[in-house]
This record gives structure tokens, sequence and C-alpha cells, in this order.
């Protein structure tokens, strides 16, 4: 007598996640899943109250109109860790939680 034919186990697929990459003025990069990055997102109430913060945080550059061109050579580099910038994405596998 024939022994029934067994199923393989089904393998779970594998996750991916969105890594975003950012990297600030002193050259250290920082890793973000976008998962978190969306449950960051502000709220439509809260919008007008984060741009009116922002507009009182003096950005790096101003008007080409000044002496020092941001990124020609009189121009200082800069230097800390302030602001931000995107650097790119990758996608990496996430692990399960059982």
């Amino acid at each position: 007598m024939k022994k029934p034919a067994r199923k393989s186990p089904k393998k779970r697929p594998i996750k991916k996640q969105q890594i975003i990459v950012l990297k600030d003025g002193a050259g250290n990069y920082y890793e973000l899943a976008r998962a978190t990055l969306e449950r960051s997102r502000v709220s439509d109430r809260r919008k007008a109250k984060v741009a009116a913060a922002l507009e009182d945080v003096a950005s790096e550059f101003t008007y080409i109109g000044q002496p020092n061109i941001p990124g020609g050579i009189s121009t200082a580099p800069f230097e800390g860790g302030r602001q931000l910038h995107y650097t790119g994405f990758y996608l990496s596998s996430a692990k399960s939680k059982r």
C-alpha cells in the first residue's frame, strides 16, 4: 500500500521593509524605517502649527544676493549635525514578530 504524499511545508514569505537613510552635516548616517516615518506624519490639524514653528528657525542659506554664495569657494563648509539630508533608501528583511 502506498503512503499518501506529504505536503511540503510552506515557507513564510520574507517581508521587506523600506529603510530611509539620512545624513547630517557631520557625516553621520541615520536609518529610519518607513513605517516609523509614516506613524510620525503630522495631522492636518497640526500642519499650521508646525509650519509656524519652522518659520522661526533660521535657515542655513539666504538669498543669493549675499556676498557668500552657498557652495561657492568663499563660503565656509557646513559643520555640525543640525540639518538632515535625504541620502537614499534600501530594502531590508523585516523580522517577524511572533
